[in-house]
C-alpha cells in the first residue's frame, strides 16, 4: 500500500468570469471569495501604506481587484469571448488566486477550472500556459508555484453538480436547459437525464447585462451629476447612490424603482427570452421540462424574467456561485477517487 500525503490529491478551484475571480472559501463551506476580475500595472500612486494586493509576474508588478479603480489605474481585463486563456489578465489573476488562496502550502499545485462547453478546445491553452514552474512575488514575498496539473471542465458540468446538490436525483430524469446569464455573454446548455446534449449547446456573445448597466450608469450620472462607471452599477443597485444631505450627512438614495432602471432590466429580460426562442424552435421547447437560470446576472433580473417568461422556469439558489461550487464538488470527487486508487495499490 502506498502512503502518500493527502495534499498529493488536492485541487485548488478557480472560476475566472468576466466580472469576478471566484474561489471557494477554504474556511467557510458553501461560501465563495470574490475578487474583481481586473488588474493594472503598478503605478506611482501606490504608497507603502496601501493595503492593495500586488503581484509580480514575469518581472512586472500588477495591482489586483477593486483597488485598480480606487487607485485610478488603467484597468486590464480578460473579457474577450475567444481565447481568453491567452490574455495577460487571465494569467495574472489565476496565479494570484493560487498564490493567495491555495488550500495547500505545497509548492506543487493542481487546479481545476472551467470553460464554456463551446470553448473547451481552449483547455490546451490553459495547460500550456500554466503547467510549469512560475516564479512570482505576492506583496513582496517570493513564491514558487509548480503547477503539476491544470484540469479543465465545462461550465455546464459545474452547474449540473450544483443543481443536483440543490434538487437531488430528479435532475437525472428531466430535460432541462441551463441558461447562464453573464456580464458579457449568455450560454445555453441542455441536460438530458443529466447528460450534456452537445449538439444543442449555444451562446450569444453579446447579450450579457453589460449594455443594460451602461444605460443605468449613464442615467445615474445625469440625475446625480456623478461620474460612476458601469462596473459600479451592482453596488449602486445594492446600496444606493451616495449623496450628501446638509441636515443628516452622507446617505444612500435607492434607485431600483427609477424608470430608467426598470426599463433597462426589462429590455434585457425580454431580449434573453427572445434569444432563447430564436435559438430553439417550438418543437424543441415543447419537449423541455424546465428552463433554469444561473450565472451572475440571474439573481438581479429574476423578477423580470418571471414577469415576461416564455416557458416554465426557475433559477438556481445562489446562481452567481453555482459554477465554482460545482467545480469544487467535481474536485472533491476526483480527490477521493485518486486517494482510494492510491491506497489500493
Amino acid at each position: 500500500m502506498r502512503n502518500k500525503n493527502t495534499n498529493d490529491y488536492k485541487y485548488d478551484v478557480i472560476d475566472l468570469g468576466y466580472g469576478f475571480l471566484k474561489i471557494p472559501d477554504p474556511q467557510k463551506k458553501g461560501e465563495v471569495i470574490k475578487i474583481k476580475a481586473v488588474i493594472a500595472k503598478l503605478g506611482e500612486s501606490l504608497d507603502g501604506n496601501s493595503s492593495a494586493d500586488v503581484i509580480e509576474v514575469d518581472g512586472v508588478e500588477y495591482v489586483v481587484g477593486s483597488d485598480v479603480y480606487a487607485l485610478n489605474q488603467k484597468p486590464i481585463t480578460a473579457n474577450d469571448n475567444e481565447k481568453r486563456p491567452e490574455l495577460l489578465a487571465y494569467k495574472v489573476l489565476t496565479l494570484f488566486g493560487l498564490a493567495k488562496f491555495s488550500i495547500t502550502t505545497d509548492v506543487k499545485k493542481r487546479f481545476l477550472t472551467g470553460l464554456p462547453y463551446q470553448n473547451l478546445d481552449e483547455a490546451d491553452i490553459i495547460k500550456k500556459n500554466f503547467q510549469k514552474v512560475h516564479e512570482i512575488k505576492l506583496n513582496g514575498k517570493e513564491i514558487t508555484l509548480d503547477i503539476d496539473e491544470a484540469l479543465v471542465t465545462s461550465q455546464g458540468l459545474g452547474t449540473l453538480h450544483t443543481l443536483v446538490a440543490q434538487r437531488g436525483s430528479v435532475v437525472f430524469s428531466k430535460k432541462i436547459i441551463i441558461v447562464d446569464l453573464g456580464f458579457r455573454t449568455v450560454n445555453y446548455v441542455t441536460l438530458i437525464n443529466g447528460l450534456i446534449d452537445k449538439d444543442t449547446v449555444k451562446t450569444n456573445p453579446d447579450l450579457g447585462i453589460q449594455a443594460a448597466y451602461k444605460k443605468i450608469v449613464n442615467a445615474v450620472n445625469i440625475e446625480f451629476k456623478k461620474n460612476f462607471k458601469f462596473y459600479d452599477v451592482d453596488d449602486l443597485l445594492d446600496k444606493g447612490v451616495p449623496v450628501q444631505d446638509k441636515e443628516t450627512g452622507l446617505k444612500y438614495e435607492r434607485i431600483n424603482e427609477r424608470p430608467y432602471v426598470i426599463e433597462a432590466l426589462t429590455v434585457y429580460a425580454q431580449d434573453v427570452w427572445a434569444d432563447f426562442i430564436d435559438k430553439y424552435d417550438d418543437k424543441y421547447r415543447e419537449g423541455l421540462d424546465e428552463v433554469v437560470f444561473g450565472g451572475g446576472t440571474a439573481e438581479r433580473v429574476n423578477d423580470y424574467l418571471n414577469q415576461y417568461k416564455q416557458h416554465f422556469c426557475s433559477k438556481l439558489d445562489n446562481p452567481q456561485d453555482a459554477q465554482v461550487l460545482g467545480y469544487q464538488e467535481i474536485a472533491l470527487k476526483l480527490e477521493a477517487a485518486k486517494a482510494s486508487a492510491a491506497t489500493s495499490e
